[in-house]
């Protein structure tokens, strides 16, 4: 279940597609090729391509099929890579009726229906369409075990926080897509107490059904795979903490959107710098750090500088022509080497700017303490001064409240003191926003685990990570990553089959009614966890480990509607109408 094998398989399956004419009658212009994309699919090639890998399979020409203002060139090769909507529909119609291009090869996201070919055929009277096939990536793939369906809440909920029309099928069919792409026929699970997963589960399991035959005709696996889907209000607690790893840190206090940073604001920055590509699959520094802790990553930027020295001193000493065609050999790798370095240093110099002007490591320290501990007088009476402090700004003093309020409902005269020094130093607005949050979470499910359950796969291993950073404040532990998400005792509980089956509830065959009488008995060799509202980079990096702990015995891919930051989280919250 590794996403990048995923995209290899489907992008070379593209840009290898042969022409029908022979072998032997393609001339040299025949073989250069055009791809037309459309504003769908562009990002999704931009994740999972390069310019080099497109030039290597002879496509000299990447355009937008929306724009009607391209030369006609009728002696390329199209290749087209669209997702089948009305729109991208028309666009191709139009393209067809005028074709500009010798031969089309077209290649959809997702599954398209009886009628669109219909359309399609009835539209190319010069029959330049040589193929139409169907490929399943109506998704994002961020990491080897994380995808993204990059839906904003406003995107898919309507003003009263139920599933739009136009939302739900976005949602489900993109999910069918996951599941078709790495040939999985599930058992669905859902949180019961959410109804936006709920009817996500029906809807998936209803496309399911109607595309059985032609499409999830899969041989029986050894055990059933399960797509468990989340709703991110059982856990508001994970998205509002600072996160401490590189990649989430990254999205965190600079952003990251489909793998590209931009740094085009930070101070100084070379202007070669402005916009950066992250990605684990081409960046092997990046790759052996994502997940590290702040403390670890300096570790392993000062070996990667001291690397890059050694190599910058061997090369330098050019005495000789076997030196010269010794150094010309190897520029390639030594400038690819020099540029990622410089990258690295910028994003992390950035990081290092932002923890110390914006009091992070204080803040952090104290919404770990707020998350981890009950009652504890010591931590409500460090959040009094801190939001009595000017110099923190009003954003983080609000969301600290926020993370207080969630373990602390009960006490109602701390909440009291609380919302008083708000008041007093925070805007009415962000007053309403306490109240709102706190209204909106006031009901969560008690019988949900709680985050101080430790008798789980992850914590251990989640102890030994934390302990190996030592705290700014010398402690044995570090104080910074405390809080465990608690996809991590969901993930144990899947590998020891014990998930709740109160709490999470199964689709039924008949009249796509829940039940608990039809699970598998069988502990699940692939798991998808889908997160309707958002996942976090934190539980990505959970997950990671959780895959890398289980060596091949089980594999788990998380995905969501979104990849939130706090930030982002906070303002969806805030859009609720």
């Amino acid at each position: 279940m590794n996403l990048f094998d995923v995209a290899d398989y489907y992008i070379n399956k593209i840009m290898t597609s042969q022409s029908k004419l022979s072998v032997a009658k393609v001339n040299e212009h025949q073989r250069i090729k055009v791809l037309l994309l459309d504003k769908n699919t562009t990002p999704t090639i931009s994740l999972c391509a390069t310019q080099s890998d497109l030039l290597k399979q002879e496509i000299y020409l990447v355009d937008k099929i929306e724009n009607e203002q391209r030369e006609v060139s009728r002696h390329l090769r199209c290749l087209v890579y669209a997702k089948p909507t009305e729109e991208t529909l028309q666009c191709l119609l139009r393209e067809l009726r005028n074709p500009r291009y010798g031969e089309y090869q077209i290649f959809f996201s997702n599954i398209v229906s009886k009628s669109q070919l219909e359309r399609l055929a009835e539209s190319d009277d010069m029959e330049a369409v040589t193929k139409v096939e169907e490929i399943f990536q109506d998704f994002f793939i961020l990491n080897q075990d994380l995808f993204s369906l990059d839906l904003q809440p406003t995107q898919f909920l309507s003003n009263k926080m139920v599933w739009s029309d136009s939302g739900l099928s976005e949602c489900s069919n993109s999910l069918v897509s996951v599941l078709l792409s790495l040939k999985i026929k599930p058992e669905i699970r859902f949180e019961g107490a959410s109804k936006l997963c709920e009817r996500l589960a029906k809807e998936v399991f209803y496309e399911i059904g109607k595309n059985e035959r032609t499409f999830f005709d899969f041989p029986v696996m050894d055990s059933t795979p399960v797509l468990l889907i989340l709703d991110r209000k059982t856990d508001p607690i994970t998205p509002l903490l600072q996160p401490w790893t590189y990649q989430s840190m990254i999205n965190e206090y600079i952003g990251i959107e489909r793998n590209i940073v931009d740094l085009s604001k930070v101070p100084k920055i070379d202007k070669d710098l402005e916009k950066v590509t992250l990605s684990s699959k081409q960046d092997t520094f990046f790759r052996d750090t994502m997940y590290l802790n702040f403390g670890e990553l300096g570790d392993k930027v000062k070996q990667y500088v001291t690397t890059y020295k050694d190599k910058t001193q061997t090369n330098s000493q050019i005495n000789s022509i076997e030196d010269i065609k010794n150094f010309i050999g190897k520029y390639p790798e030594f400038r690819k080497l020099s540029g990622n370095v410089a990258k690295h240093m910028a994003i992390v110099g950035e990081l290092d700017r932002q923890l110390k002007i914006k009091n992070i490591w204080e803040i952090s320290e104290l919404e770990q303490n707020l998350s981890a501990h009950d009652a504890n007088e010591e931590d409500f009476s460090d959040l009094m001064k801190l939001l009595q402090n000017e110099t923190v700004d009003n954003y983080y003093k609000l969301k600290l409240a926020c993370i207080y309020s969630l373990n602390h409902q009960s006490n109602s005269d701390k909440i009291q003191q609380l919302v008083e020094m708000l008041t007093q130093y925070l805007s009415p607005e962000d007053v309403n926003f306490f109240h709102k949050f706190k209204t909106l979470f006031s009901r969560q499910d008690k019988s949900a685990p709680s985050n101080h359950d430790k008798d789980d796969i992850l914590s251990e291993l989640a102890r030994r990570f934390n302990s190996r950073m030592s705290s700014k404040n010398n402690k044995a532990e570090n104080v910074y990553m405390q809080h465990i998400p608690e996809i991590s005792s969901l993930l144990t509980e899947l590998s020891r089959n014990t998930l709740s089956r109160d709490r999470f509830k199964a689709v039924n065959s008949q009249t796509h009614r829940t039940t608990q009488s039809q699970f598998s008995n069988d502990i699940p060799q692939d798991v998808i966890l889908f997160v309707v509202g958002g996942v976090t980079y934190e539980e990505a990096r959970l997950v990671h480990e959780f895959n890398e702990t289980m060596n091949g015995k089980m594999r788990v891919v998380l995905g969501g509607t979104s990849l939130v930051s706090t930030k982002e989280y906070m303002d969806s919250i805030r859009n609720i109408k």
